[in-house]
């Protein structure tokens, strides 16, 4: 038996976070590490057919603080946060990070 569980691994599929953007799923955004948001985290921030860039400003940037503080305590791939009131996941994706809800992981 080997210690690395995936080392032999079949891969049956493979979907990329380029794929991923290109279907409308993922949002490319830039807020310090984080470099994707998914489509329904954007949602959120969306009426009328139109982003309340204000808003959304102002939750990347908690999230992108939330993010640093974790990184400083404890380096991993795998973050949750609180922000107004709502629980988030930071995931490392690569090149960078992406914000998602839970529902969304």
């Amino acid at each position: 038996m080997t210690d690395d569980f995936w080392k032999d691994a079949k891969v049956i599929d493979v979907y990329t976070d380029e794929q991923a953007v290109d279907d409308g799923v993922l949002i490319p955004v830039e807020f310090g590490e984080i470099s994707r948001a998914t489509r329904a985290v954007l949602d959120d921030f969306e009426s009328d057919g139109r982003i309340n860039a204000d808003k959304f400003f102002k939750f990347m940037k908690t999230a992108k603080e939330q993010l640093e503080a974790q990184r400083k305590e404890k380096d991993d791939w795998f973050y949750s946060a609180i922000i107004e009131g709502r629980k988030y996941f930071i995931c490392e994706n690569g090149n960078g990070f992406t914000l998602m809800k839970p529902e969304d992981y």
